[in-house]
């Protein structure tokens, strides 16, 4: 018998994976008496049905939804002996792919700790792996002797489908099993029993080192959002393709791979069975690229005969058997000194190049072409065609794939262990160096624009300072006649503000992009349908930072959304609906300057790092920026809706805008110049939350015939409306503004503060069911700080001290805060969204 916490876990796993009525199968196999299954879509039934069997043996339930007419089987009770179980054909809908985790061990047995252990570790690493691939957070559960993960889908139940799914466990196998732990190939039936989370595992005797544990689940996410069969598909094509060996063999063999990996000096790392019918080769280092020594080459023996080979990374992606046993015959004719020459050749090729690294260590090359310097990556697949291209047109022939990767390794080493000490911070599009400011116009030339008090103009041959990737988009020459003070007559030709004071602000915001060094402030642009707040952002980018893809949506993945900051001088992300708060963070990190870090793609300990510092714009209809944190970083500008009779075609508005680009930047570049003494003389008393803005805008504005006092005060006032929007968006700052609309202070202890805050709540009707809220004393701590200096902008202070053995907190309203369409209102009735939490899912797996 259980008690009844553990009624109240199993109704809660219950509640967490199954929809209201929907039909669960529960089996019991190997009983006393035969097999037990019962059909349910009561959740209290079912939980009573099970409970005398809990601890005795292994309880499931069905993964996917059983279609309701199997209830006429046994409708909310257990049978006994029972002759019949669901089949793939008896369910409804594909809701949910079971990832299961076993360690290795002999079958029939619970896990050892070590054994379980080496499970939570494969667990964590495919999680990682697959968030960063753009999945949804999956459910987390611990099924007792290892690890499930359980992703969201809706498919149709077809045998297209579930061989999809099929292909998809054999991928994460291939990819992830080793020889301690293994992805279970099996789960991808739709009728799949899984492990009912909250009863004990119960396999083999229950002793010392092998215990019989409680499963559980460990973590559901706030919104358990749906993976895209596109994903599915993505991950599955990673499935190696089993080739049949060409060289015949005599009937009965096969060829012995072991013997063949010795006979050619491959470099073995492990072997371990896979998929059920084969067993895979990891090699150390890639035969194809002798730089790839992270386990990703691997080799395939399928049981039938039939091999596969191949390496993870991009640049072998075209590999396969054929290509590696045509690799060790070419080796088997070629001498080590001819490998050697070609190696040798290359390197005497690229001798006059500038070799430097960058301030994070990676290796960089520029190439004098016409006059100028071109900069590449030499980890780049450009920089390595290059070298190819270099050899072919010195000796008519190709090089060796290893000869390339020989050269390349002595070229970065001299990258990275310069004599003279050479290391550069590469920028994209802005940079300073010297007192001057340089911005890249991306031509074929490599030209610059360089700025300094002196002056402006265009630089033919300007220091190695910049990078590039693919994205980025030549720009116009500036039109230096343009003055400062035509600027603002430039930006209400083509940009539509609802207020003075925004056109004002955003015209001095403009010219500040275009500063180097400086902290951002991000502009979030609002407004109703038809305000073409996608043309403004397109227009914004299209004078900063032009490029082939202008407008980005937002990434899934932290991951993918560092490496979308790290590649984009101003990355604009359009028609945004919410943030979350690791989004949030992230914005907040690229505004001011920062650096992430990830584990580099098949590799246990090597870093990539992506360093940012950035100019971010956002849109929605509705503000986006909800988080104080971020708001503090912005600028919110609202868009005008354009009448009906002002309209015009995007070809009229584009051409017209193009041809002022020119004068734009003139007016810009001009603008900086005799801004720069302007900034050095500048004392402010005070100045907004991002400082340097405040400093360089008040130049800015004096220059451009806007009065640093207008800007100024433009610039607070809009400080002060994403103030409010930031207590808006936070319901624990909501319930204390609240609180105190009627009296000036409050004391007690923070729980009883916390039940306080529940109350206001309920009576105002503030959403409590949201991330942000605080669920206990501790919690709310961390969310009045969240929001601690939002609140002293509007007059309220908090403080905490020990008071014996509990936390006395005093709230305290030192200014009236306003009753109609204030703060207050605002933040008692709007809307809010629920955001992901900071989670520590090592800290829940422990």
């Amino acid at each position: 018998m259980i008690d009844g916490t553990k009624q109240s876990e199993l109704l809660s796993t219950l509640e967490k994976l199954k929809k209201d009525n929907e039909v669960i199968e529960v089996r019991i196999l190997k009983t006393d008496k035969g097999t037990i299954s019962g059909y349910f879509d009561d959740h209290d039934s079912l939980v009573q049905a099970v409970k005398k069997y809990i601890g005795k043996y292994d309880i499931y339930i069905t993964l996917n939804p059983v279609k309701k007419e199997l209830l006429a089987r046994c409708k909310n009770r257990l049978q006994t002996y029972a002759k019949t179980s669901s089949q793939d054909g008896d369910i409804e809908r594909i809701q949910k792919i079971l990832i299961d985790i076993d360690p290795m061990r002999a079958s029939g047995i619970s896990s050892s700790e070590d054994e379980k252990k080496s499970a939570l570790e494969l667990v964590k690493k495919i999680r990682k792996d697959l968030m960063e691939e753009g999945f949804s957070e999956p459910v987390v559960a611990d099924s007792g002797n290892g690890y499930h993960m359980l992703l969201a889908v809706d498919l149709d139940n077809t045998k297209g489908n579930v061989e999809m799914i099929k292909a998809f466990l054999a991928a994460l196998d291939f990819l992830y099993s080793t020889d301690k732990a293994q992805v279970d190939v099996t789960t991808y039936n739709p009728s799949r029993i899984v492990k009912f989370y909250g009863t004990k595992a119960c396999k083999g005797d229950n002793t010392t080192d092998r215990p019989h544990r409680w499963s559980k689940i460990v973590k559901v996410p706030a919104q358990l959002n749906g993976i895209s069969q596109s994903q599915i598909q993505k991950i599955a094509a990673k499935k190696p393709k089993e080739e049949k060996p060409s060289k015949k063999v005599a009937k009965g063999k096969t060829l012995d791979v072991n013997e063949f990996i010795q006979k050619h000096n491959l470099d073995l790392a492990y072997s371990a069975a896979y998929g059920g019918n084969a067993t895979k080769y990891i090699l150390g280092t890639c035969p194809w690229n002798s730089d790839h020594t992270d386990n990703s080459a691997y080799i395939i023996q399928y049981d039938s005969g039939g091999l596969a080979a191949g390496c993870h990374h991009n640049t072998c992606s075209g590999e396969n058997w054929k290509s590696l046993r045509d690799l060790v015959q070419e080796d088997e004719v070629t001498s080590v000194g001819e490998e050697e020459k070609q190696s040798d050749i290359i390197i005497k090729l690229a001798e006059n190049f500038q070799y430097f690294r960058n301030d994070i260590e990676e290796p960089f090359v520029a190439i004098q072409k016409n006059g100028h310097w071109e900069v590449m990556e030499m980890k780049s697949q450009k920089f390595k065609l290059y070298l190819t291209k270099l050899y072919f047109e010195h000796t008519n022939s190709a090089p060796g794939s290893d000869a390339i990767s020989q050269a390349l390794k002595v070229l970065e080493m001299k990258a990275i262990f310069s004599d003279d000490n050479d290391e550069r911070t590469l920028q994209k599009r802005i940079a300073e160096e010297d007192g001057s400011f340089y911005y890249d116009l991306c031509d074929s030339d490599w030209r610059v624009v360089k700025v300094n008090e002196e002056g402006c103009w265009i630089e033919e041959n300007p220091p190695i300072l910049f990078t590039r990737n693919r994205n980025m988009k030549e720009q116009v020459e500036p039109d230096f006649a343009v003055q400062p003070n035509q600027l603002f007559d430039l930006v209400k030709k083509h940009f539509r503000f609802k207020k003075h004071s925004d056109t004002v602000l955003f015209t001095t915001y403009l010219v500040s992009c275009f500063l180097p060094e400086i902290a951002h402030v991000i502009l979030v642009l609002f407004g109703e349908k038809g305000a073409a707040k996608s043309t403004t952002m397109r227009m914004v980018k299209r004078i900063v930072d032009p490029a082939m893809q202008d407008l980005l949506s937002m990434p899934t993945s932290k991951s993918d959304l560092a490496i979308v900051l790290s590649n984009n001088y101003m990355p604009c992300f359009d028609n945004l609906d919410t943030l979350s708060a690791e989004k949030s963070d992230m914005l907040c990190m690229a505004a001011t300057g920062g650096a992430f870090t990830k584990r580099t793609l098949y590799t246990d300990s090597d870093e990539t790092i992506l360093r940012f510092k950035r100019s971010v714009s956002l849109n929605g209809i509705n503000i986006v920026a909800t988080r104080p944190d971020l708001l503090d970083r912005s600028i919110v500008l609202e868009l005008e809706r354009i009448p009906k009779s002002e309209r015009q075609s995007e070809r009229t508005i584009w051409k017209s805008f193009e041809a002022d680009i020119p004068k734009f930047l003139g007016a810009i570049f001009n603008g900086i110049s005799e801004a720069i003494p302007q900034y050095d003389e500048t004392e402010l008393e005070e100045v907004g939350r991002m400082a340097d803005f405040t400093y360089w805008g008040y130049a800015i504005a004096e220059v451009l015939g806007l009065g640093g006092d207008e800007f100024r005060k433009a610039y607070l006032s809009n400080q002060d409306t994403a103030n409010e929007e930031a207590l808006a968006s936070h319901p624990v700052a909501a319930a204390v503004i609240a609180l105190l609309k009627n009296t000036s202070n409050w004391s007690g202890s923070v729980s009883s503060l916390l039940k306080e805050l529940e109350r206001t709540a309920e009576r105002e009707r503030i959403n409590t069911r949201v991330k942000t809220w605080a669920k206990d004393a501790n919690v709310l701590s961390k969310r009045l700080k969240e929001v601690k200096s939002n609140l002293e902008e509007i007059g309220i202070y908090y403080d905490i001290r020990h008071a014996g053995d509990f936390k006395k907190i005093t709230l305290e309203k030192h200014v009236e805060m306003k009753q109609e369409g204030g703060t207050g209102e605002k933040a008692l009735h709007r809307p809010l969204h629920d955001e992901d939490d900071d989670y520590d899912f090592e800290e829940d797996l422990a």
